[in-house]
């Protein structure tokens, strides 16, 4: 009986200690029936800035298509090594197709403050080359700049035009 009894009790033990571990490497997480709840919020599809932005490049419709928010791993394939797939997992902001959005003609990235952090900048490094490599143009645009809508228009429409007389 008494080993019954040890035994009953290391298996209370245990089950609040595991209890325990779980509740503190999951944040407290738990919902009413003590099972793990993840939580997810909605969130914006893109800041401000980048809808202002967004706006702004909509005029390039009908003559191209403007997609926000594209991952790189939906234009480009990495075919002669997999190991690290996972670096095309880095959306970019803003692509322009051809009007079939079958071609991807440019991609743009709008920096703002944040791109000045040095995790960041290996990021945008690492994207850079991505794209070289990949024969995609990538432009910059800055949030610290007024980015007025001719100039943005101009600007893309001459290095898609470039482009295709190259």
């Amino acid at each position: 009986m008494y080993t019954f009894l040890v035994l009953v009790a290391v298996l209370i033990i245990f089950r609040a200690l595991t209890n325990l571990i779980d509740n503190l490497l999951y944040n407290n997480n738990f919902n009413d029936d003590k099972k793990l709840k993840t939580i997810y919020k909605k969130k914006s599809f893109m800041t401000n800035a980048e809808y202002e932005f967004y706006l702004k490049l909509k005029s390039l419709e009908p003559e191209y298509k403007v997609i926000p928010q594209l991952n790189l791993a939906s234009i480009i394939n990495k075919e002669n090594n997999n190991k690290y797939y996972t670096d095309l997992f880095r959306n970019i902001d803003f692509a322009i197709f051809d009007n079939k959005e079958r071609n991807v003609l440019l991609l743009i990235e709008l920096n703002d403050g944040t791109h000045k952090l040095k995790k960041r900048k290996a990021r945008d490094f690492k994207v850079k080359k991505i794209c070289k490599a990949a024969g995609i143009p990538l432009i910059y645009f800055y949030t610290n700049y007024p980015n007025e809508k001719e100039y943005v228009i101009n600007r893309i429409k001459e290095i898609i035009n470039s482009e295709n007389n190259n």
